[in-house]
């Protein structure tokens, strides 16, 4: 193998790994966003009292600009409302919401 073809393949390699890393460092680890996802519907579900048909979506995704996983979720009787929820000092509070007079807002919630 002649270098010229080794220095392609490792810097083939090289840009694999930066691209990989700069992806993950602003969209986070896909199983952190499942995991985000399963314990904000746990939390919904066991804290909040809602049941499993009420959701029609619940998201995982990473906050670049906090550095922390939260999951946005949809309410069937709502499905064009988001409502944004966190773990904040070890307990899940809605953190965000695209309308302040949804029907699942709580007590969580500070502007």
């Amino acid at each position: 193998m002649s270098k010229k073809r080794l220095f392609f393949i490792i810097g083939i390699i090289l840009l694999v790994l930066i691209v990989g890393f700069i992806y993950y460092f602003f969209n986070g680890s896909p199983n952190k966003k499942s995991d985000a996802a399963t314990e904000v519907k746990t939390y919904l579900m066991t804290e909040r009292s809602y049941k499993a048909e009420y959701f029609q979506e619940i998201d995982g995704i990473y906050s670049f600009k906090y550095k922390e996983y939260q999951a946005v979720v949809k309410f069937k009787d709502e499905p064009n409302v988001n409502y944004t929820y966190a773990k904040v000092n070890g307990k899940f509070r809605l953190v965000g919401t695209t309308n302040v007079q949804g029907k699942h807002m709580d007590s969580t919630f500070n502007n």
